[in-house]
């Protein structure tokens, strides 16, 4: 793929993401009603988009669960105002270039047509979002190069802001809404943010903080220990030590960037904590933020006591367990834990990967040797 086709890729890609969560385009009015016009039941799994261009209807198909939208050539001809060959054309070039694949971006549905001797259901290929996207970028009319510019400018916005929100389509979807509060509020609850805000309000209201300090140090290893204690009864060696699991997948973690735990993954508690656990502690986090950025824009002292105190009444207003203190110093012990299952759990999918069935008594002894072997 070319190096002009790979930023094109790329830019559908962005534009797809922010359909699939905005949910209109540009100087196209999206309205969602039912549609009865599939043949074979399709009305069951699928509804009518209408793409309102000028004082022209377009009807797209949007499929009720995985909301992809879908289109006939003749529809993408419509949008932008240039006839079926050309349309064609461009999409025939689009698969040749490697751009898209036509598997993933193709299907076949049966619909309704009004044709001279009445409603005939015939078989059409559909095209998805990304198609009609790729195809804006490629054709030579007037609504393609208004298109552009649209996509242009939002692409700016995202490439310089980190995101784009279309107010309008989230103030009718109440779903989306509670969507993006979610998705903002765990960046928000990550340990990074958290502690740049933390220690941002520390510099307004702090009396008593030393960013160097030991002190400094162990308050932030404190702070994270009272909200795994919350939620999972356990600080954040003690998940580790717990859940740290070769047997498991992914060994026993939740968040990973990849499709492999890496040996910085495996190191963090947080990673391990269950989506509904990692739910509540970004609700707790967002409070504990809250009050912390309303302190200091009060211009209220604040001290590392103070915070770790309003927490704690944090904890018990949301009827947790506060954290006691700790009894023993299990960080060490953990780490170690963990990077020994790390190497078990390697190991073990290397055994997989091979097509064996793993066996830890084998592993002992040294039946699978020749598979580590240089």
């Amino acid at each position: 793929m070319s190096i002009i086709s790979q930023i094109r890729h790329f830019l559908i890609n962005r534009l797809a993401e922010w359909f699939t969560i905005a949910g209109s385009a540009c100087c196209i009015r999206l309205k969602s009603i039912k549609y009865r016009e599939f043949c074979m039941n399709n009305d069951q799994n699928f509804s009518l988009v209408v793409f309102q261009k000028d004082n022209e209807l377009i009807d797209f198909k949007i499929h009720r669960d995985t909301q992809e939208i879908w289109a006939t050539l003749k529809e993408v001809a419509q949008l932008y105002d240039v006839d079926k060959d050309t349309i064609s054309y461009h999409i025939r070039n689009i698969f040749q270039d490697g751009e898209l694949e036509e598997r993933s971006t193709t299907e076949d549905f049966q619909v309704v047509q009004n044709e001279k001797n009445g409603q005939v259901c015939r078989t059409l290929t559909h095209y998805n979002l990304d198609i009609i996207i790729s195809v804006g970028y490629r054709v030579n009319a007037k609504k393609a190069i208004n298109f552009r510019q649209w996509a242009t400018q939002t692409l700016r916005t995202y490439l310089e802001q980190g995101y784009i929100i279309n107010e309008k389509a989230l103030s009718e979807s109440p779903e989306k809404v509670n969507e993006l509060a979610a998705k903002v509020r765990e960046i928000r609850a990550g340990e990074k943010q958290v502690y740049a805000k933390v220690r941002e309000c520390f510099k307004i209201g702090a009396s008593d903080y030393d960013p160097s300090s030991q002190e400094v140090r162990t308050f932030y290893a404190l702070l994270q220990d009272k909200f795994h204690h919350a939620v999972t009864g356990m600080t954040s060696s003690k998940l580790i030590l717990d859940r740290a699991n070769h047997l498991e997948d992914n060994m026993g973690l939740y968040s990973i960037a990849g499709t492999f735990p890496t040996k910085k993954e495996i190191e963090i508690g947080k990673n391990y904590l269950r989506p509904d656990e990692l739910y509540r502690l970004h609700l707790l986090s967002e409070q504990f933020l809250l009050y912390a950025e309303s302190t200091a824009l009060q211009g209220k002292k604040m001290t590392m006591t103070s915070l770790h105190t309003q927490l704690d009444r944090l904890l018990t207003l949301n009827d947790y367990d506060v954290f006691p203190g700790y009894t023993d110093y299990m960080k060490n012990e953990a780490l170690e834990h963990a990077r020994q299952e790390f190497e078990r759990y390697r190991k073990k999918k290397v055994i997989e990967d091979e097509g064996y069935i793993y066996d830890e008594e084998l592993v002992e002894l040294g039946e699978y040797h020749f598979l580590f072997e240089e």
